[in-house]
């Protein structure tokens, strides 16, 4: 077992993805493909399950993949201690979120105070990112809405509330809000069910007792901004997601306003890497612990 297969396999594990492992370790992608064979070889046994273009962990993957984040989290908060200073000459933070918008504030934000700390931006839905920190994929995570767990820090950001998105010309677009009983029977467009969105809105739905009638499911935000526009039905995002497109026009749901509470979310061992604790200091509000 050589440490180099160890880190080919640790960076396939995190992306799922053999091209995308190549562009983490700045090698090519038969390099990174010849050291997960190797360690499977070596020690008889798949740790990748090749599905035509997709792969996904084995069994042995998955447990093998909780070990490495663990020797490898290890490994960056020794080089944090060994090779960097307060002022953070360098340093490595692999930060995730799910929603670009509160997360690319702070992203510019530590950039601009630590130019030499190279930041790789992990974008997936609220149970994607929510297992990065669990799994230590990440080392700290902006999430809306995360559950309680002792294990973990936290960190309030905003809060924001959940709105409509109308066609242009529609009739609820002069409205100053909309509640979701008005909404009937007209058609919706839905997210994803692992969406913030999507868990936020049917939670409110069931509720109230609710039930809409959707016609599209989309997996983005920027779809669905699309799908409204062509007016094929109508669509909710928070407020922190709105933009300038002049096709649709969003307006707040009586029901949901505050809905989303957004946070740092991070493992507390975590909390004693520099690159991490910098960006805890730099969201600028006081901590709070789960309980």
């Amino acid at each position: 077992m050589r440490y180099s297969q160890l880190r080919a396999f640790d960076a396939v594990a995190r992306s799922l993805s053999f091209s995308r492992a190549a562009e983490i370790l700045g090698v090519t992608q038969p390099a990174v493909s010849l050291q997960v064979a190797a360690l499977e070889r070596a020690y008889r046994t798949d740790l990748i399950a090749r599905h035509g273009s997709r792969i996904s962990l084995t069994g042995d993957g998955e447990a093998l993949f909780a070990l490495t984040r663990q020797m490898f989290g290890a490994e960056a908060e020794i080089e944090d201690f060994l090779a960097s200073s307060q002022a953070l000459r360098r340093g490595h933070l692999r930060f995730g979120a799910d929603a670009p918008h509160i997360a690319l504030d702070l992203v510019a934000a530590y950039r601009a105070k630590y130019p030499a700390v190279t930041l790789e931006l992990v974008l997936g839905n609220a149970t994607q990112t929510w297992n990065a920190v669990l799994q230590s994929v990440v080392d700290i995570a902006a999430l809306a809405n995360p559950p309680e767990d002792p294990r973990l820090g936290y960190l309030p950001l905003a809060t924001q509330g959940m709105m409509l998105l109308v066609p242009r010309g529609h009739e609820f677009a002069r409205r100053r809000e909309v509640s979701l009983r008005e909404i009937g029977d007209r058609p919706v467009i839905f997210r994803e069910h692992d969406s913030n969105t999507q868990r936020t809105l049917e939670a409110k739905l069931k509720k109230m007792g609710l039930a809409l009638r959707p016609v599209l499911v989309l997996g983005s935000r920027e779809a669905m901004v699309e799908a409204v526009s062509r007016k094929i039905g109508l669509g909710f995002i928070f407020t922190r997601e709105k933009n300038d497109d002049p096709r649709s026009v969003a307006i707040p749901l009586k029901e949901l306003k505050g809905s989303s509470r957004n946070m740092l979310v991070y493992l507390k061992p975590r909390r004693r890497r520099r690159a991490v604790a910098a960006l805890i200091e730099l969201a600028g509000r006081p901590e709070r612990q789960s309980r």
